[in-house]
């Protein structure tokens, strides 16, 4: 099963289509998104991955809470408002903004793929048996580089895609 990575979105619609797109193309049953959508037309964007399951977690960056909160379980999909923790597929998922916690959740053994997103830079790693994926920011405007990732939960490879 392949799994869609993305963060710090930051109101970039131009990008968020281009991910909705990738995501499509790669026929992800879900969408994990790190945090920093910012506001609720961002998000209605990713209801047009096409039989994907939207997951997100709360940035520092986000507006119109109580929209954006409805808007995502309008078309539902699900955010928490600091962490996710769930199981895909048979693989053990820890998924946060801030990068805080990242290293120890990922050396706690209790998890098979660590996410965040906050730093806008790509940090994928593994720690013991643990993948960590930071993808980057999608928007281009820090670091001018914008990025997805794809990880496939069949042998916990994954691909990062550029949306530029």
């Amino acid at each position: 099963m392949k799994i869609g990575i993305i963060t710090d979105t930051h109101d970039h619609h131009e990008n968020v289509l281009k991910a909705v797109e990738i995501f499509n193309a790669h026929k992800v049953k879900y969408v994990l998104h790190a945090g920093d959508i910012v506001s609720p037309f961002a998000a209605v964007a990713f209801s047009r991955v096409e039989g994907a399951e939207f997951i997100a977690v709360l940035g520092n960056n986000e507006g119109e809470l109580v929209i954006l909160f409805e808007k995502i379980a309008e078309f539902g999909g699900r955010i928490y408002p600091d962490v996710y923790k769930g199981t895909i597929d048979g693989k053990r998922i820890f998924m946060t903004h801030r990068p805080s916690v990242i290293d120890e959740m990922a050396a706690s053994g209790k998890f098979d793929l660590v996410i965040y997103g906050h730093t806008h830079k790509q940090d994928i790693r593994k720690v013991n048996d643990t993948l960590i994926i930071n993808p980057g920011e999608s928007t281009d405007w820090m670091t001018d580089t914008s990025c997805v990732v794809v990880v496939d939960t069949a042998d916990m490879s994954h691909e990062v895609i550029s949306l530029v």
